[in-house]
């Protein structure tokens, strides 16, 4: 296999895993105010300091400079959106609607870089859109709805995938760890939201209450997401930015059905999803239809 898809596979591993910190911290009610939490991931960004010494970080014209923030900003905006959809859905459910994804990425990089769209692509699109259907619907009052995090995570892929194909422009116009460093350091901007009184006041009051283990765990979950971000920019400047995409976009949901079921068997406490034989068969089809939508999108 080409290198990327090794550094896709390993940040995706890693990423199904902070996914299910995610999950727990917030459906534990340890942090409630998903603006909180952005915060937190906000000061990931100080092991930048350990990077620093080592990287070349080179200077970038002002307009690629207003695109590397303008990527930081957007993905701040997409993970606060996404927390928030972690709050009305299970997280396997939540994952596969990253299937979203691909399709916002194709159309953009059509529209903004020129990549052509096939029949194959579009054929693709039914089944990863059918997928993602499949999992957001839910039998309310006896009738079919769509998930509340259905509409999240569409917004949510939306501004991801503007940022995807910024960090794309980023990586081909100067070395790797200068482009991994703008963008890291863009994504300070989420502190911004402290500029709010109230969000401010909830972030103290939340880091006060926060019991010393949870504490270790999101010191955990940040050192573990940052690693993550190195492979994920590794992907983006090795692979093509459609199919980086649409591989990442199949193998989390399958890493994070692996995890829930391992967990909702044997650690019930810690994560409980349905694990009835509808639900995995639910599931299951619709992984299948996520591989049947990645094979068609990669010819």
């Amino acid at each position: 296999m080409q290198n990327w898809i090794y550094f896709v596979l390993i940040a995706q591993g890693i990423w199904s895993i902070t996914s299910m910190i995610d999950k727990v911290v917030i459906s534990k009610g340890y942090i409630k105010n998903p603006a909180v939490y952005i915060v937190l991931n906000g000061l990931m960004n100080v092991f930048l300091i350990f990077l620093l010494p080592f990287a070349g970080f080179e200077p970038l014209k002002l307009t690629d400079f207003l695109i590397a923030l303008s990527a930081g900003i957007l993905y701040s905006a997409a993970i606060t959106i996404y927390y928030k959809a972690v709050q009305y859905e299970e997280i396997s459910r939540v994952a596969m609607l990253y299937q979203i994804a691909p399709i916002f990425v194709l159309v953009l990089s059509f529209l903004l870089i020129g990549e052509r769209l096939t029949a194959n692509h579009f054929i693709g699109f039914l089944f990863l859109l059918s997928a993602g259907a499949l999992v957001s619907y839910r039998k309310i009052n006896g009738s079919f709805k769509l998930s509340k995090a259905f509409y999240l995570m569409a917004i949510s892929m939306l501004l991801s995938s503007i940022g995807v194909i910024a960090a794309k422009h980023i990586y081909s116009i100067t070395s790797f760890w200068s482009a991994f460093l703008w963008f890291r350091l863009s994504s300070f901007a989420a502190l911004g939201v402290l500029l709010a009184p109230s969000i401010r006041k909830d972030f103290a009051m939340t880091f006060k209450q926060m019991k010393p283990r949870i504490r270790g765990l999101m010191g955990f979950k940040m050192i573990v997401d940052f690693s993550a971000f190195i492979f994920s920019g590794l992907a983006i400047l090795n692979g093509p930015i459609s199919l980086v995409t649409a591989l990442s976009s199949s193998a989390l949901p399958l890493f994070v059905f692996m995890l829930t079921l391992v967990t909702s068997l044997y650690l019930p406490k810690l994560i409980k999803e349905g694990i009835d034989r509808k639900a995995i068969l639910i599931k299951v089809f619709a992984i299948v239809l996520i591989i049947v939508g990645i094979i068609f999108v990669n010819r």
